[in-house]
């Protein structure tokens, strides 16, 4: 309902994920060398359904503004519940491997080109927070990876991950049959959502992806979308997924996952 709401639901994840890290079992000695890095992998789900609430689509300028503060309250929360562990159970061991260490946050290395996709200052006291990492350090030395979620997208009926969904009904299948998925609140939203082969091109779930990108300590998983039946002779052009991939990595992306076409 509020940003605000997000502190404590991310304070829960990290902690959660932490004491797995620190019971779970390790059958062979190098798996071990995660009690030194801590690292966690925070994902996002339904953020699809998110925008349709918001009444953005993935291809509006308005929406990079709302994704821009989402994921800076993400990561943030992420940071300060970490702080707070190392306050009670000290860093990681391996903590002054990383560029937190170093007083080097997600928020100061994004491409510049952002700034002009979105002109927003951040909502949140980073300097605070930047302060307190210094002084007591961090008990993960990452925390946030961002996937597709395609697997687990069922289990919690949600949209997959960061991406559209590619029609408001889908059929997935596995060994156990044939599921129908449908989009949340999809008799209120049928009309907000975006769908993935409907956007006229893959530059804004580009900028979307650069605006995530922006504030999430690992690199995220990122895919694209070609509909053939728009080019001539059903075939996509070398030079066209050439364009795609260059401005995804001028916006700061760092690993691209699938390139899905719709062949009907």
């Amino acid at each position: 309902n509020d940003l605000s709401d997000l502190e404590g639901i991310c304070e829960n994840i990290v902690r959660s994920l932490d004491f797995v890290v620190e019971h779970q079992d390790y059958p062979v000695a190098a798996a071990r060398k995660m009690l030194k890095r801590r690292s966690l992998g925070i994902g996002v789900t339904n953020l699809a359904y998110y925008l349709a609430k918001k009444g953005v689509g993935y291809e509006d300028d308005e929406a990079l503004t709302v994704v821009d503060e989402l994921f800076e309250h993400i990561q943030y929360y992420c940071i300060k519940a970490s702080v707070e562990l190392a306050k009670e159970y000290g860093p990681c061991e391996w903590f002054d491997r990383t560029k937190y260490a170093k007083g080097i946050l997600p928020i100061d290395t994004y491409a510049p080109m952002l700034d002009e996709l979105v002109d927003r200052k951040l909502s949140l006291d980073w300097e605070g927070l930047r302060a307190e990492i210094k002084k007591h350090g961090m008990r993960n030395s990452t925390l946030t990876a961002i996937m597709p979620c395609e697997s687990s997208s069922v289990v919690t009926n949600s949209t997959n991950g960061i991406e559209p969904p590619r029609a408001l009904v889908t059929s997935k299948k596995s060994k156990q049959g044939i599921l129908k998925m449908v989009v949340p609140e999809i008799n209120r939203l049928k009309n907000k959502y975006t769908l993935a082969f409907d956007m006229q091109s893959n530059k804004g779930i580009t900028n979307i992806q650069a605006v995530i990108q922006k504030y999430i300590d690992q690199g995220i998983s990122a895919n694209h979308y070609y509909d053939i039946n728009r080019y001539q002779g059903g075939s996509i052009s070398l030079s066209e997924v050439a364009k795609d991939l260059l401005y995804f990595y001028k916006t700061g992306g760092k690993m691209l996952y699938y390139a899905n076409t719709y062949d009907a």
